[in-house]
C-alpha cells in the first residue's frame, strides 16, 4: 500500500458593498418615457426590480449584456412573459457575474436605455480542515477512532463530502480498513465546525502500518479535494500481559 505523501424601494438606488446580496429597483416613468435611474452600480449577486409604474414598456438587456434578460410580467428564461406591457408589472433580475449590463426598451428602444455595473466576485465557500494527517494504532483484530474537523470560512454554504484513495483522490477507492462518520454534510458560513470520525479497523490485517488517504471533496472552487494523509498502525496484542502474567 501506498505511504501518503432588486428590492429596497425608492426612485434612487445608490452602489453599496454590502457582506449580503441586496435588491435595487429601477422604475419606468413617462414624459419621457425613462428608466429611474437609468445607471445603477451594484455587487455580483444583487438583485434589480424593475417595475413599470406608466406607459407600455418592457426591459430586455442588450446582446453585450453579462446577463441575458426579457421581462415585464416576470421574465422569459423564468416562466414569466417578457412581452411589452402596461403599468403594474414587476421583474426581478439576479446579477451573478461581474461586468456591464445595458438595457433598453422594445418599445422605445435606445432612447429608453440604461447600464447596469455589476462589480465584484461571487459569494464562495473556504473549507478548512484539521488536522490535515490522521493517524491511529491498535491491536490486530481491534479498531481505533480518530476525528478531523471541517470548517467554513467563506460567505456561501460549503456542501462537502469524504472518501478514500490508495493512489490519488483523483481517483478514489474503497479502503477496508478506513470508515467515516458522516460521509457528506453542509457548513453554512458562519456555523461551527463539523466533526468527521475516522475510524480505522484492524480486523484480518497482519501486523504493520498501513497508509491511505482520506479525500475530503467540496464545492470550495479552491481546494478541492483535499487530502488528509492517514497511516495506522497494527500492532500484535501482548498475550502473557493481556492474560495478566506477570514474571
Amino acid at each position: 500500500m501506498r505511504r501518503i505523501s432588486i428590492r429596497a424601494i425608492g426612485v434612487f438606488a445608490f452602489a453599496t458593498t454590502p457582506a449580503f446580496a441586496g435588491t435595487f429597483t429601477i422604475t419606468t416613468l413617462t414624459n419621457p418615457n425613462r428608466y429611474e435611474p437609468s445607471t445603477l452600480t451594484i455587487n455580483v449577486g444583487d438583485t434589480v426590480t424593475f417595475t413599470n409604474t406608466s406607459g407600455f414598456h418592457n426591459v430586455v438587456s442588450d446582446a453585450d449584456s453579462v446577463t441575458a434578460f426579457r421581462c415585464a410580467n416576470g421574465c422569459d428564461a423564468t416562466g414569466g412573459n417578457g412581452d411589452p406591457s402596461g403599468p403594474g408589472w414587476t421583474a426581478d433580475v439576479t446579477f451573478p457575474t461581474a461586468g456591464t449590463a445595458p438595457f433598453h426598451c422594445e418599445v422605445h428602444g435606445l432612447a429608453m436605455a440604461g447600464t447596469i455595473t455589476i462589480v465584484g466576485t461571487p459569494p464562495a465557500p473556504a473549507i478548512s480542515v484539521d488536522p490535515t494527517s490522521l493517524t491511529g494504532t491498535a491491536d490486530a483484530g481491534a479498531s481505533v477512532t480518530t476525528f478531523f474537523s471541517i470548517a467554513n470560512s467563506g460567505d456561501a454554504v460549503l456542501d462537502w463530502s469524504v472518501d478514500t484513495a490508495t493512489a490519488s483522490c483523483d481517483s478514489p477507492e474503497v479502503v477496508p480498513w478506513l470508515a467515516m462518520d458522516p460521509g457528506a454534510g453542509s457548513v453554512q458560513p458562519g456555523d461551527p465546525t463539523v466533526n468527521v470520525a475516522v475510524g480505522m479497523d484492524a480486523t484480518g490485517l497482519d501486523a504493520g502500518v498501513y497508509e491511505a488517504d482520506v479525500c475530503v471533496h467540496s464545492n470550495d472552487p479552491v481546494n478541492d479535494p483535499l487530502t488528509l494523509p492517514v497511516t495506522f498502525t497494527v500492532t500484535v496484542p501482548d498475550l502473557i500481559f493481556g492474560d495478566g502474567f506477570d514474571p
